[in-house]
Parts: C-alpha cells; structure tokens; sequence
C-alpha cells in the first residue's frame, strides 16, 4: 500500500465499540483520501457494521485485522499484559511496534492500554513515567493539560518530565516555540501545595528549557494565561472531567430554557443561540483523544463514552501526532536535555 498515513485503530473499546468506531474509521477515509487503517476486532462483528455504511470504494484502505480476544473495562493491566496479548487492543500496539501503522488509537481501558504500551513499545529512553495528556480549548487558543489520570502518585522529577513532554506536544499543536508552564495548584501563591508541588517549582524553576510562569488553579486551564499545565493524574482528570460536566449541564440548561413559561422563555432566546454557539465550540467531543507522551510510538486514548463524532476527532489527533511524528520528536527532545 502507498498511502501516507497509516492508523491502527482497536475497534473493541468504550461503551459503545464497533458501533462508534466503524462510522467514524470510513469518514476518516473520506476525508483523507491518503490514508489507510487496519482495524482490530472479531471479522463477524465488523464486517457487517463496514457493509452496512455501504462505500465498497474504501475496502482497499480498510483492511480487518480478526482479533476475538478483548480488554475489557473489568481488566487490570497486569491481567492485560499476561493474559491479554492476542486482543484487538494489543494488536494495534503490535502494529505500530512493528513499522506497520504510525499510530493508534483506542477508546479502551486506560490502566490496561498503558501497560500494554509500556510492555509491546517500551518507554523512551531516560522517560520514568508516560503521561497523559491533550490540547484544550481557551478564551485565546489552547493549553496542554496532563497528566490526565495515568499517574496518581508523582514526584517532583516526574512533574519535570511531564513538562518538557507537555511543552513538545504543545509545539505539534499549535506550531509555537516560546511557551508558558504553569504547575496546577490550590493557589497561586508561592507557599501553597504539598512539599513535592513547591519542590517542583523549584526544579522549573531552575531549568533553562522551561519558561515557567508559576502555580496556577483550576479556572486558569482556560484563561489561556499559559500554555501547558502540569499535575498529576488524580489532579488533571478531576479537573478536566469537571469542565466536560459543566459543559454538558450548560447544554442541558440551553434546552430547558424552551420548556419555561413565555416571560422567561422571552429572555432565555436572547442568549440561547450564543450559549449553544459556544458550547459547540467547546463540546468535548471535539477535543476527544489524548496521548500518551513518553511510550515509542504514537498512542491515542478516546473518551470511554466516545460517539462516532468523539471518536473521529480522536482519530484527528492520531492524524496529527503521527504526521508530526510525535513520539520520535519526544524522543530527540529526550536526548538532548
């Protein structure tokens, strides 16, 4: 095959499986006619789901990998690695192990896909920990937040390292070079946080390749005051699912909104058709997919819950972190810090 992109994509994963991916993998094809994926799954579930979307035209792009074996949401990673090694998740992992696919992406068990990772790629070279992280939404343009829930229990090192990982993913993003680091705090001020946050500080604060701006707290992810923020996990997914909730209710509340009495139903259209404008633009469906940074390959995680819209952007971000070779970029910023 001569397309320049190719994607492995594990079918099997999230609450809705096939059902979202397969949608999403043939208008991926669509829309980037260079492209090819191999996806992973049991043939009898996703053969039909493919026919069903009716485009015989992109069966020389799509190729099926049969896999019966599945990581579910129940799995624990040391499970995954010892007993789950033939299923559509490790399978894709395998691919871009082996030179085959640039990327891959899954909607699947978080904890089981970073073992995997670890086991079948490997980490980078000098990297203790890979971290989860994606690009989000602000008043001015976007901010790298991790680690989103990969770690829970981080040092000050590890902190370090996720910023300079943060800062190169950020670069793919949005092309910029002289980017602000913050650290997520309780508060802005210098005394505030465990001993190992103010103590990271200080190792920002030393090193010469972080232009580091300081603590930050939650709301700040989405001022755009920096660039990338740095947590660890528990901190980052606390947040960003907090954000994803709000959004949703704001969406909710825009509905209701119709169902008041006349007076309030008056007022509320005054603001409806911008607050549904604005929760278009940050619904979290369009920012869906997050890497994880410090494995030897490019590895994208979708939202569990992910539709065939969700997962698309997923794949979007596959796209982007394989065409700017993420991983191999992460690598040499590695080896030369």
């Amino acid at each position: 095959m001569s397309s320049q992109l190719r994607l492995a994509v594990d079918a099997m994963g999230g609450d809705l499986g096939p059902r979202s991916v397969v949608p999403a993998c043939i208008r991926f094809l669509q829309k980037f006619p260079q492209s090819e994926l191999k996806l992973f799954g049991p043939h009898s579930q996703l053969q039909p789901l493919i026919d069903a979307e009716g485009h015989p035209e992109l069966a020389a792009r799509l190729e099926v990998i049969s896999c019966e074996q599945v990581v579910t949401q129940a799995c624990n990673p040391i499970q995954a690695v010892r007993h789950k090694r033939d299923s559509s998740m490790a399978q894709a992992l395998q691919a871009v192990a082996r030179g085959e696919s640039q990327a891959m992406v899954t909607s699947g068990n978080t904890g089981a896909l970073l073992a995997l990772s670890r086991n079948l790629l490997g980490n980078i070279e000098g990297v203790r920990r890979p971290a989860l992280g994606k690009s989000l939404p602000t008043e001015s343009g976007s901010c790298f937040l991790l680690d989103l829930g990969a770690n829970i229990d981080c040092s000050a090192e590890d902190l370090l390292q996720f910023a300079h990982m943060g800062v190169e993913a950020q670069r793919v993003h949005t092309g910029n070079r002289d980017l602000k680091v913050a650290l997520l705090n309780i508060g802005a001020e210098p005394h505030k946080g465990t001993e190992e946050i103010r103590r990271a500080a200080e190792l920002f604060e030393a090193d010469p390749n972080i232009n580091y701006a300081g603590f930050v707290e939650g709301h700040d992810i989405f001022t755009g005051v920096v660039d990338v923020v740095v947590c660890d996990g528990l901190m980052g997914n606390v947040a960003m699912k907090s954000a994803e909730g709000v959004i949703r209710l704001m969406g909710q509340k825009a509905f209701t909104i119709e169902k008041k009495g006349s007076f309030k139903r008056f007022f509320g259209q005054l603001a409806i058709k911008l607050l549904r404008k604005w929760r278009t633009q940050v619904e979290p469906a369009r920012y869906n997919g997050a890497s994880f940074l410090g494995v030897r390959g490019n590895v994208i995680k979708s939202h569990g819950g992910a539709s065939s819209e969700a997962f698309y952007r997923a794949m979007i971000t596959a796209k982007e972190c394989a065409e700017a070779d993420l991983a191999s970029r992460l690598a040499q910023a590695k080896s030369r810090s």
